[in-house]
């Protein structure tokens, strides 16, 4: 038992240290990028890696019907975390270090991002009762992926010079202080801390090809992570005879959410609400048109089967209804920031909200 902890919170710890390494890295490959670009493109693509990851070794390790659940829980806990959670945690760091009474959110992002997000999980939904998990499910939800790509691209591309050459000078000091500071670490502390950034003796010089090599170390250390991370939720299960459903929709799926969480905070640390609270929702587009579908995709085609059969009419209600309620909370949530700005009660609302949540998965796991 006190083995399977240091485990996960070994594994979480070095997701929470790694994912600075990829924020660094896309902060500077995407420096040209309009603001609300960055986020729900290549922010919610590095940051949702671990979901990514999660679900593979899931299927692909414990594999058919148990192992498409299990990655399937983090997916859906992972996605109710970053659109309740995410923006909140954003908003309370902005409120207690910089004394701001709201989190602004722009209207136009919220409608955009989260009725493609709602569309997502109808898509799923419709794909789930009439198909099962199947080529065809996971094809759509890979098109629709493709689709949202596209479209973000073309409707946010417009921006001013002045705009452009604002958030250059901003990242350009970022990226200054974050080198005073990495340099400032003796050899000891900056291997403790993951501090790939200092170690790999980031300079002006050569960055992008260094970025490069942060992002794929931080690829590898993730993976091992997330591999920790499945075998440990399994054990953990059988620990406890717990379902493996809860265990991973819980603990898993917020460890993986720590990239997408300390990625959004630093947006809104920097001002840039548009990508501190699109990429909360992007992330949630990608963790289930990709996250579940090119898993899935890969899996059938590699075992020459067109859809992994649910045996237990206990698995289908449980993967069925957890779907059904991270679409109710969703909208809900969804409305709640669209509506005004986040602020302490909207918060406290919010939180409260997601803890129903926890519940009510909870509720269906153990029937």
């Amino acid at each position: 038992m006190i083995s399977l902890v240091i485990v996960i919170t070994v594994s979480t710890y070095i997701i929470f240290k790694i994912s600075r390494s990829f924020d660094f890295a896309a902060s500077f490959l995407t420096q040209n990028l309009n603001e609300g670009i960055k986020g729900p493109t290549v922010n919610a693509i590095a940051s949702s890696l671990p979901e990514l990851l999660i679900s593979f070794f899931f299927l692909f390790y414990i594999g058919e019907v148990q192992g498409f659940s299990a990655g399937f829980a983090t997916i859906i806990g992972s996605s109710i975390f970053n659109v309740a959670i995410i923006p909140t945690i954003s908003f309370l760091y902005i409120y207690y270090k910089q004394g701001k009474l709201s989190f602004p959110t722009d209207r136009d992002i919220i409608l955009q991002d989260g009725l493609f997000l709602i569309l997502t999980i109808i898509v799923l939904l419709i794909g789930l009762y009439f198909g099962g998990i199947s080529i065809a499910l996971s094809s759509c939800l890979i098109v629709l992926y493709t689709i949202y790509i596209f479209w973000i691209i073309n409707s946010r591309s417009k921006v001013t010079e002045s705009s452009i050459a604002k958030k250059r000078a901003l990242q350009s000091t970022i990226k200054k202080k974050q080198i005073f500071n990495s340099t400032q670490r003796s050899l000891a502390v900056k291997i403790i801390n993951l501090d790939l950034i200092s170690l790999l003796n980031v300079r002006k010089n050569n960055t992008i090809f260094k970025a490069i090599i942060l992002i794929l170390i931080s690829i590898i250390l993730i993976s091992f992570s997330c591999k920790l991370l499945v075998e440990s939720s399994q054990e953990l299960a059988e620990y406890f005879n717990i379902n493996l459903f809860f265990i991973t929709f819980f603990i898993i799926a917020i460890a993986s959410s720590i990239p997408d969480t300390i990625l959004s905070v630093k947006d809104a640390k920097n001002e840039n609400y548009k990508d501190s609270f699109s990429n909360a929702y992007a992330s949630n587009i990608f963790d289930i048109c990709i996250g579940i579908g090119l898993p899935v995709l890969i899996y059938l085609l590699i075992n020459d089967i067109n859809e992994i059969p649910i045996p237990t009419y206990s698995n289908n209600i449980i993967i069925f209804t957890s779907a059904i309620l991270l679409l109710i909370f969703t909208i809900i949530i969804t409305f709640i920031y669209w509506i005004k700005d986040i602020n302490i009660y909207r918060t406290i609302l919010i939180i409260g909200m997601y803890i129903i949540f926890l519940g009510s998965v909870y509720y269906i796991s153990i029937f």
